[in-house]
């Protein structure tokens, strides 16, 4: 019985425990990411907000500062001319140097040699400004030119673009207007260039930038919600925002919320009460875990008793049934047999009575029916069968009636009441060994109620059996393994049917040898 029973929690426990456990923990992992999840949203409004707070001033710095270097350069670029005079303004901090680029070679302005001798070890970089010249969207690597190497840097060689059909010889000059400033990078150089057309081929001018210092220069005009905005290059399927530079003004990863203490005053509750929810959830399938093994368990326990009980009676009767049957037996020993079944029978009827009374209090169904009248004429002829029943399992009863009871009126359900006395009185008889048995029934008033205090001076109740005397299917130890009838169902019993009649059963535990139950009645208006 018991495996069936731990078959049954298990495939319950799969069944509905395991998913709402789940869904539990879900809505708990929920919660816990809600926070995050909306300060992430914030964050990103937040970067976004600022940032176009931020644009219109950076930008127009940027602006203010490139304009300001295209100026040292002038609209009329020193073509032809050998050395190049270094603009009388100098150069900007985050400037690193003014070129000068023809067909025949890469200039650089006079005082500005380590300028010179960068670009002369970049081949890679002078090559891409000659083939822009001539090209502003000219890649930065031509593919035809893989073939061709520097022996010493190992990076790739471009050969000079077609020049114009002229005279080599005679002297360059301009042939129109210079062309729109454009920018491109190669690794960590930023190039600022135009296109000039001359008699020789496209030529160009402009300057290489430290994207670093440049960024000293804008930060400070961002806004102070954003304290680690970076400046950098675009990366792959990135859009500049920084035109007309391929440069990416970048919130950074710590975007200041002015409202974070607000929100997350006002996500505690919810929060808290996800995280609570959740836990109750798994607390209540716990428990309801718990509860349902326990109700398989006493269902087999119940099942386990009420099958034992039933069967000795039952053997009884098919035993002594048979004797009956049998012509030798002499008429003596025929009442003899006859007055045995008729005891069983009575225990048998007793039997089935408490397991329907407890199935229907079980169900939640009362006897409807209500006695009224004086306490002395309604406790009398039950205490008198009480005692009676007793008496012929040879006790001794002692009944005290308080004489303030007569003028008392009693409202109640005197079958209940007859059942509860009977099943205190059986136990009794089952439990109290003693070599002269005695019951004490004393009905005393008590505030707005009749208290019948029912004793025995039996060996009395064992300390770790009192927790748990009125649960189903609890029998005192020195029942447990004997022939001694009962399924541990009357004092469980007892108490409901005193509950449901509006009053209540108790166990006193004292000094004094023996058991001892109060049985409190209320009293009718």
């Amino acid at each position: 019985m018991g495996r069936i029973v731990k078959k049954k929690t298990f495939i319950f426990f799969l069944v509905f425990v395991l998913p709402a456990l789940g869904a539990a923990l879900w809505q708990a992992l929920q919660a816990a990411r809600l926070e995050d999840e909306l300060r992430r949203i914030d964050h990103k409004a937040q970067a976004a907000r600022l940032l176009e707070l931020s644009l219109p001033r950076v930008q127009a710095e940027m602006g203010k500062l490139l304009a300001d270097e295209r100026k040292k350069l002038g609209d009329d670029p020193p073509i032809g001319m050998v050395n190049v005079p270094m603009p009388a303004a100098g150069k900007a901090d985050f400037n690193c140097g003014f070129f000068l680029l023809t067909p025949a070679n890469l200039q650089t302005f006079v005082g500005d040699e380590d300028f010179a001798r960068k670009l002369a070890d970049a081949p890679v970089l002078t090559n891409t400004i000659r083939r822009k010249a001539y090209n502003p969207s000219a890649p930065i690597i031509d593919p035809r030119e893989k073939s061709r190497y520097d022996p010493h840097t190992q990076l790739p060689l471009f050969s000079v673009y077609e020049i114009a059909d002229t005279d080599l010889d005679a002297p360059m000059r301009r042939t129109g207007p210079p062309g729109p400033f454009f920018a491109w990078h190669y690794k960590d150089n930023l190039i600022y260039m135009r296109s000039i057309p001359t008699t020789h081929g496209a030529a160009a001018d402009g300057f290489i930038i430290d994207t670093t210092k440049l960024a000293q220069h804008l930060l400070p005009l961002v806004e102070p919600g954003l304290p680690n905005a970076e400046i950098a290059f675009a990366n792959s399927g990135e859009a500049p925002n920084l035109s007309p530079l391929p440069l990416v003004l970048k919130p950074g990863d710590n975007v200041q919320l002015p409202d974070t203490v607000e929100r997350r005053r006002a996500l505690r509750g919810p929060v808290i009460s996800a995280w609570l929810i959740s836990l109750l959830t798994i607390l209540g399938m716990f428990a309801l875990l718990a509860f349902y093994s326990r109700v398989e368990q006493r269902r087999a326990d119940f099942v386990s008793s009420v099958t034992h009980e039933l069967r000795t009676p039952l053997t009884s009767f098919q035993l002594y049934t048979e004797l009956l049957r049998d012509p030798d037996v002499s008429a003596e020993k025929k009442r003899e047999y006859q007055d045995i079944l008729y005891r069983e029978s009575l225990r048998l009827g007793h039997l089935v009575e408490n397991v329907l009374a407890f199935a229907r209090l079980t169900r939640g169904k009362v006897r409807g029916r209500c006695d009224m009248g004086g306490c002395a004429q309604m406790i009398s002829p039950l205490l008198k069968k009480t005692a009676e029943h007793l008496s012929k399992a040879g006790f001794a009863v002692h009944i005290n009636l308080d004489k303030r009871t007569e003028l008392l009126r009693l409202r109640t359900d005197l079958v209940s009441v007859e059942q509860i006395l009977l099943n205190l009185a059986d136990n009794a008889i089952k439990y109290a060994e003693a070599k002269h048995p005695v019951v004490t029934i004393n009905v005393l008033q008590k505030h707005r109620s009749l208290v019948l205090r029912f004793a025995d001076n039996g060996p009395g109740i064992a300390p770790e059996l009192r927790r748990r005397l009125f649960r189903p299917f609890t029998r005192a130890e020195q029942a447990q393994g004997t022939s001694k009838p009962g399924v541990g169902l009357g004092l469980a019993l007892s108490r409901d049917l005193a509950r449901s009649i509006g009053g209540d059963l108790a166990a006193e535990f004292g000094a004094e040898k023996g058991s001892s139950f109060l049985l409190t009645l209320p009293l009718g208006e």
